[in-house]
């Protein structure tokens, strides 16, 4: 099973088997050996007829007919050629050339443009180099065109089965789009220079961030212009925002140093404590559903000592990093006076994945140097299972009790492989020779990766780009 692009026009070979719909004039064609004939393909997710022909060994397809499916108006002009123009771009085509003109500069072509009939055929590769769209031609002539506007994305995770929420990181601030995950078209939502990251609630109806003072909003993302309101303007830092299962409340770790873990009602502000222990330097909030059982991650700050001999501009300083590495705690508030307990003490770097369902196991990728990262599940009694340990586990999302996670293979293709937190079985669902970072999965929502940079949907053994 492969992840790779699965191309979405059938090889255009077997296309020229159709019915012809044209005879071939040899007088405006070089080295045609068929009529020209008609296929169904799908641009943009929607099938279009495009006329092809085969012409020196090669498939090449309508000019006019694939231009006007991704939005190119052509023009004939007095030089026997033809100028199409596309998202503000001109390219210049002319029968037998090799050459085209895009914005005035000269592009050579892999195949010479044919005319037959009267109409224009170019291959495949040469019309996604000319126009810029994008798309792909596998080995056998097999071409998928998708010219809608995409939107870069530094971030983003799932709305509903069919929308992303998308964030770009610009020089000012932050842009955050509303994707659609089957053509990558998308909405504005927000445009800030002070925003946090946007944390979307399990509904998918709300965003929370908060500003430079700590203030707490919320985006209606069902709402026509995307509607923000105060949720609270308690000014206390909070690094990290968590909804809770009901979508009713967001739980927050509180501080410049993330003692406190506390949580505010959506519908009133207010804020009540949940834990309070003075220990310092939280992370990586996790909640159970039930809102009652917590996992995080503490990182201590090394011990930084100076040679008081010396004089302070030398900046003559020792930091000891003995005990800073990061170690998991759990904490069950429903137990009456209950307190953390620190459910790890190797001396592993620990990526925090998050929680189970019902809280009783949470889920980090260890890192050790030069070894392979494993994947691991530990409980509130400390136990722990190793839920991947023969591959370097690359990165890992949580959606209920199921782990999506990456791994890199020994041939350096990166495999996504399902894992039951509870059975510890495991499931490859596809691998990739793309270079992919990062799993976004949710309750009821397909699979995406970070792959080349952008967001693809897994569908299958298909990868559908949403973002550029």
């Amino acid at each position: 099973m492969s992840m790779k692009k699965t191309l979405m026009i059938t090889a255009l070979a077997a296309a020229l088997s159709t019915t012809a719909t044209g005879v071939v004039s040899a007088a405006t064609a070089t080295g045609v050996t068929s009529a020209a004939a008609t296929l169904n393909v799908m641009v943009n997710d929607t099938a279009v007829q495009v006329r092809t022909i085969q012409a020196q060994g090669a498939a090449f397809v309508s000019l006019r007919d694939l231009g006007t499916a991704i939005g190119a108006l052509f023009v004939v002009n007095v030089k026997a050629g033809v100028t199409g123009y596309v998202a503000g771009h001109a390219v210049e085509l002319h029968a037998g050339s090799n050459e085209a003109i895009v914005d005035g500069e000269a592009v050579t072509l892999e195949q010479a443009v044919q005319s037959v009939g009267g109409s224009y055929y170019i291959a495949p590769e040469d019309f996604l180099t000319v126009f810029g769209v994008d798309g792909n031609v596998d080995d056998e002539g097999a071409l998928s065109v998708d010219s809608v506007q995409k939107v870069h994305a530094d971030a983003a995770s799932w709305l509903d089965a069919g929308h992303l929420l998308a964030s770009e990181l610009t020089e000012t601030g932050r842009n955050d789009y509303i994707v659609d995950a089957k053509t990558g078209a998308f909405k504005l939502v927000l445009a800030s220079e002070s925003a946090s990251e946007l944390t979307v609630s399990p509904n998918g109806a709300l965003a929370a961030y908060t500003n430079e003072d700590g203030v707490v909003s919320v985006i209606d993302l069902k709402s026509s212009n995307f509607a923000s309101r105060t949720v609270s303007t308690d000014n206390s830092i909070k690094p990290e925002l968590v909804w809770a299962a009901d979508s009713s409340a967001i739980y927050f770790l509180q501080g410049d140093k993330g003692t406190v873990i506390a949580k505010m009602n959506v519908a009133d502000g207010t804020i009540s404590t949940v834990l309070n222990d003075k220990v310092d330097y939280k992370s990586s909030l996790s909640v159970s559903k039930d809102g009652t059982k917590f996992f995080y991650v503490v990182t201590k700050p090394g011990t930084v000592t100076a040679d008081a001999t010396k004089p302070v501009d030398a900046d003559d300083v020792a930091i000891d990093t003995t005990g800073t590495e990061p170690q998991v705690f759990s904490f069950d508030a429903s137990v009456k006076d209950g307190k953390p307990v620190q459910v790890t003490s190797q001396t592993d770097d620990k990526v925090f994945v998050g929680t189970t369902t019902d809280g009783s196991k949470g889920v980090y990728v260890s890192v050790v140097d030069g070894k392979p990262s494993t994947l691991v599940a530990v409980k509130a009694d400390k136990t722990s299972t190793t839920l991947i340990g023969d591959k370097d586990v690359l990165a890992a999302t949580i959606v209920e009790d199921t782990v999506y996670a990456l791994v890199i293979n020994s041939d350096d293709t990166t495999s996504l492989i399902k894992v039951d937190v509870a059975s510890g079985k495991t499931e490859e669902l596809g691998k990739s020779d793309a270079d992919v970072s990062e799993v976004i999965a949710a309750p009821g929502t397909p699979v995406a990766v970070y792959a080349d940079g952008a967001v693809q949907v897994v569908n299958g053994t298909t990868l559908k780009k949403v973002t550029k």
